[in-house]
C-alpha cells in the first residue's frame, strides 16, 4: 500500500518512513520534531505514515507536488482552501483513493461552506474521535458532519505506538503520587479538586508542564520521562472531542481519574465524569483494593492496543476504503 498523509500547511516537515523509522522527505536525514521520540515514534496524526511506511507531505513546501505512485491519500485541507483543493490531488495522483480527515478541533482558517465542500469532494471522510453530535455546537461530531456532508463519516482515530511507550517508559516502581494534569488552555482543569484529594488519602500532588523551547528540544520525551511513576493522572478535562493524555495514560500504566474527552469514555469508563462525588468513590475503591487498580489499568491497555495502536488504526482505515 502507497500511502501519503497530506496537509496544506503546519509546523512539521515532509518527512518519509521506512522501516518504522522517518527521514525527511528531501534530504533523508532521520527526522524528529517535537511531537517524537527521535525518529521511531511520532505522537498523535503524525503517526499515520507508520501504518505503511508511508509519507507525509506538507504541501506548502512544494510547487509541485512530489511524483508518487499513491494507493491511498489521507488528506487535511484548513488553513489554505483557496490554494489547495482536492481535484489538485486527483489530476497529480489518479490512481490513489482519496480519504478527508480532520488535523484540528477548532476550523479558524475556512468558512463552514469551504469545509463541507472539500468533505463531499473526498472518496471518503474519516472523523478521528468517536462523538456523534459536539455538545459545544459547530460541526464537529460524526453525525453532524454526515448530514452536512450527505454522506457517511466513519470514525479513524489518530494512531499511537502503544507498544512501543509501553516498552520505553512503562515502570513497575510506583510512587505514591498523582500527576495533577492541565492542558495547555486549562479548560475544565482545575487542580483543587486534586489536592484535596491528596492530602485526605496520603499522596503527593504535582505537576509536570514541560513547555517547548525551540527547534531541537525533545518536548514530548521530556514529559513522559517526568510522569511514568506516578500511579494516577487526575485530568477533569471538560472537552468532548480529544484524549491523547488518557491514552498515554493506558500506554504506560497510570490510572486516569476524571475528564470526558472522547479516550476516556472507552479507557477509563469508571471515572468517566467529572462529577467528584463518583470519582472521589472509585479513586478510594483502587486504593483499598489492589487488585481493583490492577484490573482497571490493565483493561485500559487492553482496550488502547485495540483501538488506536497502529494495527487496529491500519485495519479501521482499510475497512474504510474496501
Amino acid at each position: 500500500m502507497n500511502f501519503a498523509m497530506i496537509i496544506d500547511g503546519c509546523l512539521q516537515t515532509s518527512y518519509y518512513v521506512k522501516d518504522k523509522k522517518s527521514y525527511k522527505f528531501n534530504t533523508d536525514e532521520p527526522y524528529q520534531h517535537h511531537h517524537s521520540i527521535g525518529n521511531e515514534c511520532h505522537l498523535g496524526l503524525w503517526g499515520y505514515p507508520f501504518l505503511f511506511d508511508g509519507y507525509f507531505l506538507n504541501w506548502t513546501e512544494f510547487e509541485e507536488l512530489p511524483t508518487l505512485d499513491l494507493d491511498l491519500i489521507l488528506v487535511a485541507i484548513e488553513k489554505k482552501p483557496n490554494l489547495y483543493n482536492v481535484s489538485m490531488l486527483r489530476q497529480k495522483y489518479p490512481n490513489a483513493t482519496i480519504v478527508g480527515f480532520v488535523k484540528e478541533s477548532h476550523w479558524i482558517h475556512s468558512s463552514i461552506e469551504q469545509r463541507i465542500s472539500f468533505f463531499k469532494d473526498c472518496d471518503f471522510v474519516t472523523y478521528p474521535w468517536n462523538i456523534k453530535y459536539d455538545i459545544e455546537g459547530g460541526i464537529n461530531g460524526i453525525g453532524t458532519l454526515s448530514e452536512a456532508c450527505g454522506k457517511k463519516v466513519s470514525y479513524l482515530p489518530y494512531p499511537h505506538d502503544i507498544e512501543y511507550l509501553y516498552k520505553k517508559y512503562y515502570t513497575q516502581y510506583r510512587d505514591k503520587k498523582i500527576l495533577a494534569y492541565k492542558a495547555t488552555d486549562d479548560r475544565g482543569q482545575s487542580t483543587n479538586f486534586t489536592s484535596k484529594m491528596g492530602e485526605k488519602y496520603g499522596f503527593d500532588v504535582y505537576q509536570h508542564i514541560v513547555k517547548w523551547t525551540g527547534p531541537g528540544h525533545q518536548q514530548w520525551e521530556e514529559f513522559l520521562s517526568g510522569i511514568n511513576s506516578a500511579m494516577y493522572c487526575f485530568n477533569l478535562s471538560d472537552r468532548v472531542y480529544g484524549g491523547t493524555m488518557g491514552v498515554q495514560c493506558a500506554a504506560l500504566g497510570i490510572l486516569n481519574v476524571g475528564g470526558i474527552e472522547d479516550s476516556h469514555k472507552l479507557l477509563w469508563s469508571d471515572t468517566y465524569t467529572n462529577e467528584e462525588t463518583i470519582l472521589e468513590h472509585e479513586f478510594l475503591y483502587t486504593i483499598v483494593n489492589q487488585s481493583r487498580y490492577n484490573d482497571v489499568i490493565e483493561n485500559a491497555y487492553n482496550k488502547a492496543i485495540g483501538n488506536y495502536s497502529h494495527d487496529a488504526v491500519r485495519k479501521r482505515l482499510l475497512g474504510i476504503v474496501k
